[in-house]
């Protein structure tokens, strides 16, 4: 499997269709939670830091836009005809879920954060259109849009100067903290799910790493030192045991170290450590990332677009239909199966309809031979 005429690298498919089904569960177990789901939610590596697998996404997305699209011979035109079809494709997001916000209550519509629809539709929807609000689920895709938009400058500046987009990048996130910190922006005013300021740090330094392709050192230095792998992971666990002791909290204003809206610190730090010790245990075994499970995963890592807007669609859809059919552990449990199998099957599906793009492609483009064209009748030997 091929990007742009590049090999890919499984392993980063495996990270990202992990961090897919993760997404996928914790959907349903968060909206499902609105409805009044008692007893566990299904566990997973969420709970365990403080970071959240749309850290992960954001962090893999920005390391594919730099490893790919710096390298199409117009990256910009690429770059703003995918912003282009992510657009669209969040407009068709809301449209799809609508008739669920239709069936909601105003308190119901609060908690999807969709209150600003109800409250005034018209203004509503153009402060969707134009990226302000979004309700939840949608937002994360929204953020996406925003960084693809500003990414044909990022690519233009890292042209010039990786480091200065770098720096530029650590600039805009320590003033969000700085602003966040001095009260220069009123919590109360400005209630940023994902503020793009900070949140573009997790998109953009991935991005510069992506177009230097630091993977493959990084596999790489992996399997030769396998003890880097032992260190991560007991970092990542010392940060399971500080979210599950809630030690930050013995901090003044620990909160500014673990918002999810203005990326705290702790999230900012906590991220790359998950997504590192995830990479240090595909290279355990050579033979890992071909096992079916591992493959599975990678299928579902190629088409996270889809499976993450098929998960937000099936989570309004399945969330409402729980709260209104009498709710139910066993009906929770089983939801969680719908959607990952759903997460699976969509991925088969438009994996294989790029696979049938891919060899169209090759079909159509001339060989070799075809090239060595005499310039004359009778010249070709």
């Amino acid at each position: 499997m091929q990007a742009n005429g590049i090999p890919r690298e499984t392993r980063i498919d495996i990270v990202r269709g992990a961090a897919m089904l993760i997404i996928a569960i914790n959907h349903i177990t968060v909206a499902f939670r609105i409805y009044g789901l008692k007893g566990f939610g299904i566990p997973t590596p969420t709970a365990l830091g403080y970071s959240s697998s749309a850290s992960i996404f954001v962090i893999m997305s920005g390391y594919m836009v730099g490893m790919v699209y710096q390298r199409k011979p117009r990256p910009a035109h690429a770059v703003l005809a995918r912003a282009r079809t992510l657009y669209i494709d969040n407009i068709l997001l809301l449209v799809a879920v609508a008739p669920v916000l239709l069936l909601m209550q105003r308190w119901e519509a609060v908690a999807w954060d969709a209150g600003f629809l109800f409250d005034a539709p018209v203004s509503g929807l153009l402060m969707f259109v134009v990226l302000l609000r979004a309700p939840v689920l949608l937002d994360v895709l929204q953020l996406y849009v925003i960084f693809m938009l500003v990414t044909p400058a990022a690519l233009w500046l890292h042209r010039r100067s990786p480091v200065a987009l770098a720096v530029l990048s650590v600039t805009l996130w320590l003033l969000s903290q700085l602003a966040t910190a001095t009260l220069l922006l009123d919590p109360k005013l400005v209630e940023w799910k994902f503020n793009p300021a900070a949140w573009q740090l997790l998109f953009f330094i991935p991005l510069i790493l992506g177009a230097a392709r630091v993977h493959a050192p990084l596999f790489r230095l992996l399997e030769a030192r396998r003890w880097i792998t032992i260190v991560v992971g007991v970092v990542a666990a010392a940060f399971a045991v500080a979210k599950l002791l809630h030690v930050e909290e013995a901090i003044p204003r620990y909160w500014l170290l673990t918002s999810k809206g203005n990326l705290g610190v702790l999230r900012l730090v906590h991220a790359p450590v998950v997504v590192l010790f995830y990479c240090g245990l595909l290279t355990l075994s050579r033979r890992l990332p071909e096992w079916a499970p591992m493959r599975a995963l990678a299928c579902v890592g190629r088409q996270t677009l889809y499976c993450y807007i098929g998960s937000v669609w099936l989570t309004y859809v399945l969330a409402v239909a729980w709260s209104r059919l009498g709710g139910g552990y066993l009906a929770y449990l089983a939801s969680i199966l719908f959607s990952l199998l759903a997460t699976f099957a969509i991925a088969v599906l438009f994996d294989a309809r790029s696979g049938r793009r891919a060899a169209r492609m090759r079909e159509t483009q001339p060989r070799d031979d075809d090239r060595m064209i005499p310039a004359k009748v009778g010249e070709a030997s």
